[in-house]
């Protein structure tokens, strides 16, 4: 019987990752070496706090040439290294693989006890008409220590940008917005809102001080959660 609930668990664990997959945004505009990424390779992915769920992506787009002499047939992300533990990715397509002039994305995923700044790194085979070609892309996610919050979930049916954000948030929802509370890193309820249960929502949060916050929405039966940065 152990072992029947201990299959179930891992089967359930496998298919939920499979179904997490990341939304092909906008395409950005390549540079000369033919690609381009938001965020911007080298830069800081949003941070995540120790045991609090985390959730990230990272839009790929590919151009038609590098240089403007060699033709970019496809690329395909081939691994990622780096994540903290307790972390995995997927991709969309999901074989990794989008071909020259489209866009591909990377979804980051997971939990982690340990804080501390990781340097991720996607590696990229790359395929054009003057010669194969690999590539790696890295960028720094850095997982700040538990505090008071650690038992708020994150809903994919809920959306908040820009993030990082510096004045106006928006906030998108499947499901109704009803009441709205914005909690700093130490688990303080420092903002409401209440959105009258519509779909879509903008809160002003230019006066909060710079740091991570998490916003906690309420549908009337379910409570969603997301973090975002206010810079």
């Amino acid at each position: 019987m152990k072992k029947t609930l201990l299959f179930a668990a891992l089967l359930l664990g496998s298919l939920s990752q499979l179904n997490a997959q990341c939304v092909i945004g906008a395409a950005c505009t390549p540079s000369a070496q033919g690609y381009c990424t938001v965020p911007a390779e080298n830069t800081n992915l949003p941070n995540g706090m120790a045991n609090v769920a985390y959730s990230s992506d990272i839009q790929f787009t590919l151009g038609t040439s590098v240089g403007g002499f060699a033709t970019i047939t496809d690329a395909t992300i081939l691994s990622v290294t780096g994540l903290p533990s307790g972390f995995a990715y997927t991709t969309n397509p999901t074989n990794g693989n989008f071909p020259g002039g489209s866009s591909a994305c990377m979804q980051i995923t997971g939990t982690t006890a340990t804080a501390g700044t990781y340097s991720v790194a996607a590696s990229f085979s790359v395929n054009t008409s003057f010669s194969p070609t690999t590539q790696t892309l890295t960028w720094y996610l850095t997982i700040d220590a538990a505090t008071g919050i650690q038992s708020y979930s994150q809903s994919s049916n809920m959306f908040v940008s820009p993030n990082p954000v510096s004045s106006e948030l928006m906030i998108s929802s499947a499901s109704h917005i009803g009441k709205i509370q914005i909690i700093d890193a130490l688990g303080k309820v420092v903002m409401t809102a209440d959105a009258n249960y519509s779909t879509q929502t903008k809160i002003q949060v230019g006066d909060l001080a710079k740091g991570v916050y998490f916003i906690q929405v309420s549908d009337g039966s379910n409570l969603m959660t997301r973090k975002f940065i206010k810079e």
